[in-house]
């Protein structure tokens, strides 16, 4: 009895071929890995470029939130003297900061300690010709990747607004800045530029 089974004779080849007889080559397999190596140079080049920014909006929502925290409509401002909260911030941030003193309306009611992107940073709490403001200060921290800091101060202010809030970030070689202000955008730029850089 002869038995027959059901081949195609088309199973039987191989699905590859040679390449200039050097290497085998397989066709799915190589769509594959070149799709694969798209997706990770795509995703590599973001994370070289954008580090900085993605930092930054995650920075700015995390100051946001603390300048928003302990805020009370209409409640007093309790003012703090300049050299306790110059010491405080050196104190506790190993940042030498020289606050406004001369300046009509400039008060600072606190200084405080906190924990931003997992990093110590200070807080300091002040207001301003009618505005509420917080500086963040963390010391040597390089938010915007090992880009070399500006040559001129403008240059590396970033700023922007949200939910009626308004930041300014900023570097220079011992620390990194970022300010949060219930004022426009272009106040507390110009607040920035006039006392911390």
């Amino acid at each position: 009895m002869v038995t027959t089974t059901n081949r195609s004779p088309v199973r039987n080849i191989p699905e590859r071929s040679s390449l200039l007889g050097v290497v085998e080559f397989h066709p799915r397999l190589a769509i594959v890995v070149v799709f694969l190596t798209i997706v990770v140079a795509v995703a590599g080049w973001r994370i070289f470029w954008e580090p900085g920014a993605l930092r930054i909006n995650a920075l700015a929502d995390e100051a946001m939130a603390a300048f928003a925290l302990p805020q009370v409509e209409n409640a007093p401002v309790a003012s703090l003297d300049f050299s306790e909260a110059e010491r405080r911030i050196l104190d506790f941030s190993g940042v030498s900061l020289k606050l406004p003193r001369d300046v009509s309306g400039f008060v600072v009611s606190s200084v405080e300690r906190r924990t931003m992107r997992k990093r110590p940073a200070v807080g300091v709490r002040f207001s301003y010709e009618g505005g509420r403001h917080i500086l963040v200060v963390f010391r040597k921290e390089n938010f915007l990747g090992r880009k070399p800091l500006a040559s001129f101060p403008d240059e590396s202010l970033l700023s922007g607004e949200r939910d009626g809030r308004s930041f300014v970030f900023w570097e220079r070689e011992d620390a990194s800045f970022i300010m949060v202000s219930d004022t426009d955008v272009i106040q507390t730029f110009k607040l920035v530029r006039s006392f911390f850089t």
